[in-house]
């Protein structure tokens, strides 16, 4: 977190298994890593009580947040995914912001033929739908969010990187409490 250039009043809330924190923590230590803000680590699993821990972390439903989705709610089945939105969505004052990226809704595309088989070796078979689908940007509207969605070509446009992917479907749908 030291190379994000946060302002040291902020309270980040790390939300994560608490193996992956048995594992990430010893490293993070072993590099030396120094926060510029307060950082709270939230051992929970998100399909449990999540809300409950972080309250206990002492996050506070009444500041506007700002809340990332860091890949985690595609490894969700959809029914999940959704329960943390609406948890996320019951714990967020207005102003409070969210953005999740919008993936391609076809994950037996062959565009995605490679990724499957290094992520679930053997798994080309029919999976339960995941994540938040293609309709993320639907439901957090019908649940108080106002939306917008951004093309992963434009986000990337202004890095000059050759990152394009020729997709308008594509994305990141930011998402602002009502």
């Amino acid at each position: 977190m030291s190379e994000l250039p946060l302002p040291g009043e902020l309270d980040v809330f790390e939300i994560d298994l608490p193996e992956l924190f048995a594992f990430k923590e010893p490293v993070l230590a072993a590099a030396d890593a120094r926060t510029v803000c307060a950082r709270h680590v939230v051992a929970a699993d998100l399909r449990g009580d999540w809300a409950g821990a972080l309250r206990a972390s002492g996050f506070r439903a009444e500041v506007p947040t700002h809340w990332i989705d860091e890949g985690v709610l595609g490894y969700l089945r959809r029914e999940e995914a959704l329960r943390v939105v609406d948890t996320l969505t019951d714990l967020s004052a207005p102003g409070s912001r969210f953005g999740v990226a919008q993936f391609d809704s076809d994950q037996h595309s062959e565009r995605y033929a490679e990724l499957r088989r290094l992520v679930r070796p053997g798994a080309d078979g029919p999976r339960e739908p995941s994540g938040l689908g293609p309709e993320a940007g639907q439901w957090l509207a019908e649940h108080g969010w106002r939306t917008t969605f951004r093309a992963w070509d434009d986000l990337v446009a202004p890095l000059g990187r050759p990152a394009a992917l020729g997709s308008r479907d594509l994305g990141l749908v930011l998402a602002v409490r009502r």
